[in-house]
């Protein structure tokens, strides 16, 4: 261990002036950077005809990207971010601030609506997650 400033300038000058600098983490303990699915969520829900649906995606390191959420069936975007992009008012996206959930409500679910449901996170390339609403008669 050096214990002087001319014990540590000689040795920088032996080296060209270069320096190894000291890293507390190497690259692959670094933090996980990039929004990735928190896979603790339920991707299959059932319900009856008018009892609302909620379908919950939880994306972590989410960033500046947006969460949408879109219907396979007829790829239709239904909502991105809390931003609803169809006529039908029965959809709607929930969030709270600070939160990494993204929840689909589904109000008055009808049987045509069972099928898959797709989180979308706009990174590129594009991430997804899907999720079955199935809804049964009464």
């Amino acid at each position: 261990m050096k214990t002087s400033a001319s014990e540590v300038e000689s040795e920088q000058l032996q080296w060209g002036g270069l320096q190894e600098v000291p890293t507390s983490h190497s690259y692959w303990e670094q933090p996980f950077t990039q929004p990735y699915f928190d896979n603790s969520t339920k991707r299959e829900v059932t319900t009856t005809v008018g009892q609302s649906a909620y379908l919950h995606c939880r994306v972590r390191n989410l960033g500046d990207r947006a969460v949408s959420w879109i219907r396979k069936r007829d790829l239709h975007i239904l909502t991105a971010a809390l931003l609803t992009y169809t006529n039908d008012q029965r959809f709607q996206s929930l969030h709270s601030d600070g939160s990494d959930e993204w929840t689909l409500k589904i109000a008055s679910p009808q049987l045509r609506d069972s099928g898959t449901y797709e989180c979308q996170v706009s990174t590129e390339p594009k991430i997804s997650q899907a999720f079955k609403l199935n809804v049964v008669g009464k």
